[in-house]
């Protein structure tokens, strides 16, 4: 048994590629879903921008156009964005697991380690970004993203600590 109790141990490069791969299912949930799409906050978004019609004939044409120019941008949006999303998932993972093969003796070795966990980190943050655009270009519940955003800021804090525990090596690599 470790003297360390747990909340103070380093995290282990398995527990971030696990919790990488569960952020990875669980976006695939949200990607088979349309990305939470709601026509119910189209409906109300057409309502808003369609009040100041005072003509009921007109005000129906409009919505009507609107709804088709939204199911339009819509479709071309979430499949542009789904494949997106999926490849920073998969990307984070890979990095991970790439970061995971090297156990530096030397330090080129380490180096490369270290980059792997830095595409990590970028990949965590681009998905943060995709995923902040997504929740507000579609009319979609964005209480859907917050506990995904959150937890791919957990995962980033896990990679960075894991960086952080990577210096343990430093002392015993070769030239």
């Amino acid at each position: 048994m470790s003297d360390i109790p747990k909340s103070k141990r380093a995290y282990s490069n398995l527990e971030a590629h696990h919790k990488a791969l569960e952020i990875r299912r669980k976006i695939a949930v949200e990607l088979l879903a349309s990305f939470a799409y709601s026509e119910k906050k189209l409906e109300e978004a057409v309502r808003k921008q369609t009040q100041h019609i005072q003509d009921p004939e007109h005000r129906a044409e409009a919505a009507q156009a609107i709804r088709n120019l939204e199911e339009d941008f819509a479709c071309w949006f979430i499949k542009r964005h789904r494949d997106r999303v999926d490849d920073l998932c998969c990307d984070i993972a890979q990095h991970l697991r790439g970061a995971n093969t090297i156990w530096p003796t030397y330090h080129f070795e380490y180096k490369d380690r270290r980059g792997e966990l830095n595409q990590a980190l970028k990949c965590c943050n681009k998905l943060q970004d995709e995923l902040q655009y997504i929740a507000e270009s579609l009319p979609a519940d964005k209480n859907k993203y917050m506990d995904i955003v959150l937890e791919v800021e957990a995962l980033f804090n896990m990679i960075k600590a894991l960086r952080q525990s990577d210096n343990r090596f430093l002392k015993h690599l070769k030239d």
